[in-house]
């Protein structure tokens, strides 16, 4: 140890008026700084009213900065520099003449580059609450936000930072302790760098990639899922430093490679050990891993949040039924489900006013976390479907070129250029969904993938049918081939598999296949039901008829249509279920059917006055059922409130309905609407839901002036037909 402190002491003396630790502490500020600046323009970031901690968050949204580019830009400038100060001197062999051990001198070195990144990352800290300090000068802290000083997280942060780093700082270490060129060292620094960018954009990026464990870093910035200290993407990074160090130490002490580990079997066998021991594990850690069925289909977890809450509702996403009725207790839960539960995407309701999809199936152990605070919410889901739920928030569909070109009508002349891409497109999503792993190394279980796949080969068969149905028509005489690529996604998917039933999309596209050769001159909705009606009975027939059915009915335009379409198809079901569930559905159409009397509701006004809807009888009233929290209702609230300033000489009320939980959140935003629409907060929101169907918010209802319903479901404002419609039941002339 003191020959090592020995060798230590001299590379400090040696670095004098290098600027080294300087450098360190500017590369580590620039990344707060420029946010401080960025954020002087903009407000801060809260997406939600959760509660934050004000001075971690800005150091966690000034990560992939340092991560990404400043943090690996300092480890190539130093680790260079550092070794380029003995290569160019001649300081290498004169220090081997003086009484250090060469392990001394190779590690002292080390040692300064890793005090180097401490202090880069301490500075990325200590700047970062710095100016976010400043910021609060500039800028209100968001009212959600704590500012306590978390120094658990902090030290976390720095500790996964600086392990995430160290394979990367021992590759660059060895690449310039061998070679003697200076611009080598920093060009391989580089080309790592730039290398790392194309492999990100082409996602074939290794795990063990040393800037790829360094952006696992600032993209899991809350670190792992299931609580552990540090990720597998830290261990990675400490093995693959180990074994880059021995094999640099040898490298530089016998300095030829030959020399270190084959010149005897002693050098050898110590590198096979090496190899052995640390690849070993190494290739264990990197092995990914699956979470084990339970013995029991259990949903348990625990509420945070701001209200009490009494149930959660478990519902199938198919027919909207009710699985089972998780009671809470202080905040907590644990339910065991009897009933079998196949795999698939449920919804749980959480006192009928959040809800949270969540995979699952038959023993499986789901644990949630929900956070709740005013009109805001936020889920963390673990378990046995850790990695499937996982999946399911984080990856998004892709950008699809053959869906563009499908859509705008570019060459269908030429199906084999289309095809082509539509085949190359599934071919990628099919790679790409078996690469996803979570923070902690788990990948959903086969089953998922199996259907994950299914899913993904429905999305581009139903674009394949697009351009068959549109070739069809522009080119009657030419028959669009199917591929070998087509034929392949084909047998992926079968024609009855009740699992997939619950997405749309598989609905849409063995309904797709059941009508392609009907030619009649019927509706789509005909066409789909008749053909449905002659399948083979069993449940698969039931569902497919259940869902179409209550489209159709969706879609009637009088009531004698649904009515000849219940007498016709609702005696058909092997399960009498859905045929009362569908006479329930036409029940709640027929209710909301143009001319049925509207549903009353109570509501109040700003000023906390007793509001009904039977007090706006005599004029025709269209209503926005909006929330504070919903981001496409704000989009249309400014369509919404041009139309009530157009209209407000007409016999016409234009109203805002809330649906807020907090009232004192509505009330905020309400005041800062346009005085021509009339600002409610409905009284009892599960009545209103229930009477008027609320599946979905916004939603706009119009009203005449007998209090009868013209439109229950009207288009957004933001279409043309809203204002036609407005104008038409108003008796104006058509606009030009």
């Amino acid at each position: 140890m003191q020959n090592f402190t020995t060798a230590l002491k001299a590379e400090h003396i040696k670095k004098k008026g290098t600027g080294f630790y300087l450098l360190a502490l500017i590369l580590g500020a620039v990344s707060p700084i420029i946010y401080l600046i960025v954020s002087s323009f903009e407000s801060m970031k809260f997406p939600n009213a959760i509660p934050k901690n004000y001075y971690t968050d800005y150091i966690e949204n000034c990560l992939e900065p340092f991560a990404g580019f400043f943090f690996p830009l300092l480890i190539i400038i130093i680790v260079s520099r550092i070794t380029q100060l003995d290569h160019k001197n001649g300081g290498w062999q004169l220090m081997e003449t003086q009484p250090v051990r060469k392990t001394s001198i190779y590690f002292s070195k080390f040692t300064v580059v890793l005090l180097a990144n401490i202090i880069a990352i301490s500075a990325l800290i200590v700047v970062g609450y710095l100016c976010a300090w400043i910021l609060t000068f500039i800028k209100d802290i968001p009212e959600s936000a704590t500012t306590n000083f978390e120094f658990g997280k902090l030290i976390l942060i720095v500790a996964r930072l600086l392990l995430a780093g160290l394979f990367f700082t021992a590759f660059q270490y060895i690449i310039s302790v061998i070679m003697p060129s200076f611009i080598w060292s920093i060009l391989i620094g580089f080309f790592l760098l730039l290398l790392f960018i194309f492999l990100k954009a082409f996602n074939v990026t290794p795990d063990w990639y040393p800037l790829e464990l360094l952006n696992k870093t600032s993209t899991y910035k809350e670190g792992s899922e299931l609580g552990y200290w540090l990720t597998y993407s830290e261990a990675v990074s400490v093995l693959c430093s180990i074994i880059t160090l021995y094999i640099g130490f040898k490298w530089y002490k016998y300095k030829k490679l030959k020399w270190a580990f084959f010149g005897n079997a002693k050098r050898f066998a110590m590198l096979a050990a090496v190899l052995l021991v640390f690849g070993g594990l190494l290739a264990y850690t990197l092995q990914p891993n699956v979470m084990p069925r339970y013995t029991k289909t259990i949903i348990s977890g625990k509420i945070e949040g701001d209200k009490k809450m009494e149930k959660i509702y478990v519902r199938d996403l198919f027919i909207r039924d009710t699985l089972a009725i998780i009671p809470v207790t202080n905040n907590n839960f644990n339910y065991e489900i009897k009933e079998e539960m196949p795999l698939d995407k449920y919804e749980l309701i959480f006192d009928g006013t959040i809800n949270v999809p969540v995979i699952m199936g038959t023993k499986d152990s789901i644990y949630l976390v929900l956070k709740s605070y005013k009109n805001s919410s936020r889920t963390k889901i673990t378990g046995t479907r850790l990695a499937e739920n996982s999946y399911n928030n984080q990856n998004e569909a892709s950008w699809s070129m053959a869906s563009y070109y499908i859509e705008r009508n570019d060459f269908l002349e030429d199906p084999t250029f289309i095809t082509k891409q539509i085949v190359d497109e599934w071919n990628e999503a099919m790679d790409e969904s078996d690469k996803f792993k979570t923070v902690d190394n788990y990948i959903p279980r086969e089953d998922f993938i199996k259907k994950n796949k299914k899913l993904l080969t429905i999305d581009y068969l139903n674009l394949w049918n697009e351009l068959v149905k549109k070739r069809a028509v522009l080119f009657p005489e030419q028959k669009t081939e199917e591929t070998a690529g087509i034929k392949e996604m084909k047998k992926i998917v079968p024609l009855n598999d009740e699992s997939l039933l619950s997405d749309e999309k598989y609905f849409n596209y063995i309904t797709s296949q059941l009508v392609a050769a009907n030619d009649d001159d019927i509706d789509e909705n005909t066409k789909s039901i008749q053909a449905i009606n002659k399948m083979e009975q069993g449940s698969f027939r039931d569902k497919m008829l259940y869902y179409q059915l209550n489209k159709s009915l969706e879609e009637a335009s009088t009531k004698q249509e649904r009515d000849s379409l219940v007498s016709q198809y609702s005696n058909n079901f092997k399960d009498d279920r859905y045929k009362m569930l569908v006479l329930n559905n036409r029940k709640t159409i027929e209710n909301l059917s143009k001319g049925q009397p509207a549903p009353l509701f109570d509501a109040i006004t700003l000023n906390n006055e007793p509001f009904n809807l039977a007090d706006l009888k005599g004029k025709f009233v269209v209503i926005d059922v909006w929330a504070t929290w919903c981001g496409p209702c704000k989009y249309q609230s400014p369509y919404f409130e041009k139309f009530a300033i157009k209209y407000k000489k007409q016999p016409i009320q234009f109203v805002a309905l809330s649906t807020d939980e907090r009232i004192d959140a509505w009330v905020i935003e309400a005041k800062t609407k346009s005085e021509s629409v009339l600002q409610l907060h409905v009284s009892n929101n599960k009545q209103f839901s229930k009477d008027y169907n609320l599946v979905s918010i916004p939603r706009f209802i119009f009203i005449n002036p007998e209090g009868q319903l013209i439109n229950s479901n009207m288009p957004y404002p933001a279409s043309p037909f809203f204002e036609q419609l407005i104008r038409q039941s108003l008796g104006l002339e058509e606009q030009k």
